[in-house]
């Protein structure tokens, strides 16, 4: 009987051995394995949605790290001592092209003077006396206008009059003249819109007039630019007509590069600013002065007609600058090597008692990459 009781013995004792084996087995996989989550068996993490990501990465942007600075901002003008040294930054020189000047010149009781000579201008760039290279007075060169008119919905009282007064402007535009004249006509409100491509019918031009209505907003500086950009195709010399209140309220488009896009294309601006309201509280007097200062950039004026009969003076006073008008260019020489991509130019005269309205400046192209340039 002793022994038939000592196998069932064995054969538990053997079994207690076989568990404690693979108890003390398990412990060492966990050892090596570390702690297990929960939840990580089971249930897998959603990957972030691209609404997630961008929100996200928006959140790191507004929320910088100490170590970061913030981008400095960029002034209109550098500081020539503020800038950079390195060998890839881009210089820029002006002896690359013709600077075409349209000017206006008025005699001391303000009427328009014609009889000037080559002679009797000169021209300083960037604080280099220049030389004129291209002199016509009373040029014959074809004349492109570019009417944009504005269709928002702060210039619906008085619309209906501008359009009167633009439709006499425009049959005046073709009555006389050079036979290569011709108009274009860009409505702007929250977008640009192109209502007659460029002609010389005056039925044309009235017809898209008649669908001009105004709401929305004012995309102001998109309108400069576009119409820039196609003034710069044609030739002869370019004028941009605008009719606004002078308010930029919507648009991709800066004050600079629409000021730059103007002065791209040659193209002097001449500003009719209707005010909705006398007050000042009802004015954008930031975006008068803006498109003022605009217009005597590029050589133009600024007109503010209070009656119907100053508005009509005004267009008259707009055509009579453009049948008066100086064709004067020079080739830019002797300007040191810069990083400022704006120049400075001072057209005077020599005759004491006359005024001259024509463009304060002008931009360099834009270089590629890796462009440098010196002065000769």
């Amino acid at each position: 009987m002793g022994r038939i009781g000592f196998r069932p013995l064995r054969a538990a004792a053997w079994g207690l051995i076989g568990l404690w084996l693979t108890g003390l087995g398990f412990a060492r996989f966990v050892a090596q394995q570390g702690p297990l989550e929960a939840d990580t068996q089971s249930v897998a993490r959603p990957k972030p949605s691209a609404r997630t990501k961008s929100v996200m990465t928006a959140a790191g942007a507004q929320a910088p790290s100490k170590q970061q600075a913030p981008a400095p901002a960029v002034p209109f003008k550098p500081d020539p001592s503020a800038t950079s040294n390195q060998d890839d930054a881009p210089l820029f020189r002006s002896d690359v092209r013709l600077v075409r000047m349209l000017a206006t010149v008025r005699d001391g009781e303000g009427k328009l003077a014609g009889n000037l000579k080559r002679d009797d201008f000169q021209i300083v760039d960037s604080g280099v006396a220049q030389e004129v290279a291209v002199f016509e007075a009373t040029t014959e060169k074809p004349l492109s206008v570019a009417l944009l008119i504005d269709c928002s919905a702060s210039t619906q009282r008085e619309h209906r009059t501008e359009l009167d007064s633009v439709r006499t402007f425009v049959r005046s535009l073709f009555h006389a003249g050079n036979a290569g004249d011709a108009a274009t006509l860009y409505s702007f409100n929250a977008d640009v819109t192109l209502e007659a491509s460029w002609t010389r019918s005056v039925e044309r031009i009235e017809r898209a007039l008649t669908r001009l209505h105004s709401e929305g907003a004012t995309a102001l500086y998109d309108a400069i630019t576009f119409g820039a950009q196609d003034l710069k195709a044609r030739d002869g010399r370019h004028v941009a007509v605008i009719i606004s209140d002078g308010g930029n309220t919507f648009g991709k488009t800066t004050y600079m590069q629409a000021l730059e896009a103007a002065h791209s294309a040659d193209t002097v601006v001449y500003s009719v600013v209707i005010v909705p309201v006398a007050e000042d509280a009802g004015r954008n007097t930031g975006g008068e002065h803006a498109l003022t200062t605009l217009s005597a950039s590029t050589g133009g004026r600024t007109f503010f007609p209070g009656t119907t009969k100053d508005l009509d003076g005004a267009f008259a006073e707009i055509l009579r600058d453009l049948r008066t008008q100086y064709l004067i260019g020079y080739y830019p020489h002797g300007l040191s090597a810069t990083r400022d991509r704006f120049h400075e130019v001072k057209l005077s005269l020599r005759r004491a008692g006359y005024t001259v309205s024509s463009r304060r400046g002008y931009f360099e192209p834009s270089p590629s990459r890796g462009f440098r340039a010196v002065s000769r």
